[in-house]
């Protein structure tokens, strides 16, 4: 199955903003929807046509799914803490959104619908390395809602579109639509900015992959062949599985003079190493980017004179969250 027209959706977003540039020059149609929650930034790119939209409202959009062979749905509220200003509303666009993006490609013919969700699910796991078998553990809103997602896009029901299921490991790297709400992306810039990487515990296991080979993850979904494998993948490599301590030290040898600050306290209960296995024996998925080249793309950037203005709401999705909320702090 060739597929040739795809809408994505969250498509100004973090990697959305990267999926409809690598879309657009592997030769497909993209249409690009978002609602404009975390970004308003329209790019022009060959191929791609921009819409405004909310997937909680389909009515508005749904018609741009004529003659369209497959969906990459992106549009969430991303993160931990951007799910916790407002629970309600998080559970709304993760979940609920995700059902009626599902019931407009049905509505409409659509044939595949590759989803972001990620390697939060596996939640804490005291080290022990996960696998797209291991139970599910999910320790925030954020997960609970990809989980249900899950949950919904792998119940058996006639006529819907094959779900293919990405659970991306942490994202870094440089986007379009840049966030400093990332560790390694954060970790980076206040090594450059301050000269400071904090560190809470340390001891705590995350998987990193960067942006531009979840895109191409997303790719590798649209070309697989229909029912040619498993619905759900771990998206990553398994040499990108970091202690945090570990990704520190490696932040500080790539910005000499930088030093690490070790907080005692642990903010965060997720401690979760990952299998990615799967996804290169099904889809010959390998990634071409290590964190360090991360590292060193944001490094540079900032020493050229970008991202100033790192810690700028614009590049947090808590921050945005909490400014559209009307929480944020004047």
């Amino acid at each position: 199955m060739k597929l040739t027209r795809v809408l994505v959706t969250g498509g100004q977003g973090y990697l959305g903003s990267v999926v409809d540039d690598l879309l657009s020059h592997n030769g497909f149609e993209v249409v690009s929807l978002d609602s404009g929650y975390v970004s308003d930034t329209q790019r022009e790119l060959p191929h791609v046509t921009y819409e405004r939209g909310d997937v909680l409202d389909p009515g508005a959009w749904q018609t741009l799914l004529a003659g369209a062979d497959a969906v990459v749905h992106l549009a969430a509220i991303v993160g931990d803490p951007a799910c916790g200003v407002d629970e309600d509303l998080a559970m709304a666009t993760n979940y609920l959104g995700t059902i009626r993006v599902v019931e407009a490609c049905r509505k409409f013919g659509v044939g595949r619908i590759v989803f972001a969700s990620t390697c939060s699910n596996y939640g804490s796991t005291a080290g022990e390395q996960v696998d797209v078998w291991s139970p599910l553990n999910p320790q925030s809103v954020y997960a609970q809602t990809k989980v249900l997602a899950e949950h919904y896009l792998l119940s058996p029901r006639g006529g819907g579109p094959e779900p293919c299921i990405l659970r991306f490991a942490t994202l870094h790297g440089l986007s379009p639509r840049m966030r400093f709400d990332l560790a390694v992306n954060v970790m980076t810039a206040n090594a450059i900015a301050e000269g400071h990487i904090a560190v809470h515990g340390g001891a705590q296991w995350r998987p990193f992959i960067h942006v531009r080979d979840a895109a191409m993850g997303v790719l590798k979904c649209l070309r697989k062949r229909p029912g040619s494998s498993a619905a759900v993948y771990n998206c990553g490599s398994n040499e990108e599985n970091y202690l945090i301590r570990d990704l520190a030290e490696l932040v500080r040898r790539e910005v000499p003079g930088s030093v690490t600050d070790f907080l005692g306290e642990v903010d965060d209960p997720r401690n979760y190493r990952v299998d990615f296995s799967l996804i290169r024996q099904a889809l010959s998925f390998t990634n071409s980017f290590r964190v360090v080249d991360g590292i060193r793309e944001i490094r540079d950037a900032m020493r050229n004179g970008e991202y100033g203005d790192y810690l700028s709401p614009r590049y947090s999705n808590h921050l945005r969250a909490l400014d559209l909320s009307g929480q944020g702090v004047s």
